[in-house]
């Protein structure tokens, strides 16, 4: 009789070790996938991008010849340096715009953020095409100082076409195809050239923007 009970109880506390593992297995699922979708929610797609601003074209004088000195007359031309426009989210759902560029308005800008973004930028005209255009980010207004942008914040996003060098008061051409800067001069985005820029971020269909610069430049063209 002893030994039934023992049999019984030992097969009893058998059942109640695997329901608890069960359980916790059950429990490492649920939580696994909230995680993810926690996840999921910080960091929306492109389709949250909205363009709040027409694309602002700010021109200035391209060192073509790197001599460092611009010569008005001679091989130096004016081009397009930078793009900017506002973006605002559509919805709750937060879009990360950790951008691979930071400013710091001496010497040479753009400076590399050494960060990782999600969020990549194609430019494209005619002669020139990057997929991984230069760019930063600047929050208007309010901010909670992440990267991330959310509703009621603001991101000037600024692509680069050239690097500008604040000591000569000039833009410089890229150096190559490892950078996404303007390499020569018949790639130069100027007058009457229609450009797309497409916003990708984490793979999914990219926010498509595409405007034409006017028949003259000027120092900043307002393209809606």
């Amino acid at each position: 009789m002893a030994i039934e009970v023992a049999i019984i109880a030992i097969a009893g506390f058998i059942v109640a070790i695997l329901g608890s593992v069960a359980m916790l297995s059950t429990s490492f699922i649920i939580t696994g996938s909230g995680e993810e979708t926690i996840e999921g929610g910080v960091t929306g797609s492109a389709a949250q991008l909205v363009l709040r601003t027409g694309v602002v074209a700010e021109s200035g004088e391209v060192d073509v010849d790197g001599n460092d000195v611009i010569l008005l007359s001679g091989v130096d031309e004016l081009a397009v340096a930078k793009l900017k426009m506002v973006l605002e989210v559509s919805t709750d759902v937060s879009v990360d715009l950790t951008p691979p560029n930071t400013t710091d308005d001496t010497l040479v800008d753009p400076d590399a953020s050494g960060l990782s973004p999600r969020a990549f930028i194609t430019l494209s005209w005619n002669e020139f095409t990057t997929n991984g255009a230069e760019w930063s980010v600047l929050f208007l207004g309010d901010s909670d100082g992440d990267y991330h942008l959310e509703q009621g914040e603001r991101a000037e996003i600024t692509i680069w076409l050239h690097e500008y060098d604040g000591t000569n008061v000039l833009y410089d051409l890229g150096t190559d195809s490892s950078d996404g800067f303007v390499d020569t001069a018949i790639e130069l985005l100027q007058q009457r050239d229609e450009f797309a820029i497409e916003i990708n971020v984490g793979g999914s269909t990219p926010l498509t923007i595409q405007r034409t610069l006017p028949l003259e430049l000027g120092t900043s063209d307002l393209l809606d």
